[in-house]
């Protein structure tokens, strides 16, 4: 079993718990999850089992697709539903849609945010979460992330329900309390659907019943995510048939190994190494960008190999 699961989470378990149900059901050893859920949060959740593990590290940088709902008018210690009243403020039944629309423009693009307190992010190898519960709170340095949009959907009385795209390790409860502190209202994140994780999408999602179902009833095959798929986002390089041994082996592919190659590419990016049926080898990157490829001789080598995956 080394595919992926593009999971539902339900609201109430967390990301961790849901990689056990599906380690328990599927019986695999290994499993991970793309992109932590917190508990009150619900919708796509992808799950790598086996060796599709070795991908999730290409996976976890894919931008992310959420429906959230800001309560304006009190603020909370978690900046979500589950945390107690910190502070109240604001005037959020006069709160226009046009004032919204424009508090949202202003949070489009790159930007810094800073990690809420109860977060799984590190200080010393502590979680904050930790700290947080009891009653500690730290400085934390701002972290750059971009949000790609903001529509708004409906407001009634003081919830506001909006959809978000974003960068990966974008806090959506750090969001709500940031625009509704532009807005002059306190504010939280009262709900929390994630519909799509790159090209994993929510109507593709399979619930843990119906990963169950699949098991018994032998569909299972086809209701899982081969890594060739969920990686073909990546730009690729196909390798001669004579070479998959050398991939095997870790070498890295020569330019006479080459097969084809995307018609643009510099150090940094990531590739999908493939040989003639699509088969994935590996991923590879960039040591020199597509200029300096041409003037490179049959034996150099233009990609380096970053993880083999066969």
């Amino acid at each position: 079993m080394n595919k992926v699961v593009n999971l539902y989470k339900p609201q109430g378990p967390s990301s961790f718990q849901m990689v056990q149900s599906v380690k328990n059901i599927l019986s695999v050893k290994k499993a991970g999850h793309i992109g932590t859920l917190d508990p009150m949060a619900e919708g796509v959740l992808p799950i790598c089992t086996g060796k599709s593990t070795r991908i999730i590290q290409f996976l976890s940088s894919l931008p992310k697709v959420y429906t959230a709902e800001m309560v304006l008018g009190a603020s909370t210690d978690s900046q979500d539903a589950t945390g107690k009243v910190t502070a109240t403020g604001g005037n959020p039944e006069s709160t226009s849609e046009s004032q919204i629309r424009s508090v949202f423009k202003d949070f489009l693009g790159r930007q810094n945010q800073i990690p809420p307190m109860f977060s799984a992010k590190k200080k010393q190898g502590i979680p904050l979460y930790k700290l947080a519960r009891n009653g500690i709170t730290i400085e934390r340095k701002p972290v750059p992330i971009q949000i790609y949009s903001l529509e708004f959907q409906k407001k009634e009385e003081n919830r506001v329900t909006f959809e978000v795209q974003c960068s990966a390790g974008t806090y959506i409860r750090t969001l709500c309390y940031d625009m509704g502190q532009k807005l002059g209202c306190e504010a939280h994140m009262g709900h929390l659907v994630r519909n799509r994780v790159g090209g994993f999408d929510e109507k593709t999602t399979l619930t843990v019943e119906a990963l169950k179902t699949a098991v018994a009833d032998g569909s299972l095959f086809s209701k899982l995510i081969p890594v060739e798929e969920a990686l073909n986002f990546l730009p690729e390089i196909r390798i001669k048939e004579s070479f998959v041994n050398s991939i095997a082996h870790g070498i890295a592919p020569s330019k006479s190994s080459l097969e084809t190659i995307p018609n643009r590419f510099q150090p940094g990016m990531n590739l999908r190494v493939s040989h003639i049926d699509s088969h994935l080898l590996a991923i590879a990157e960039p040591v020199v960008d597509q200029d300096a490829y041409a003037r490179l001789s049959p034996g150099e080598v233009a990609f380096k190999l970053k993880r083999v995956l066969i």
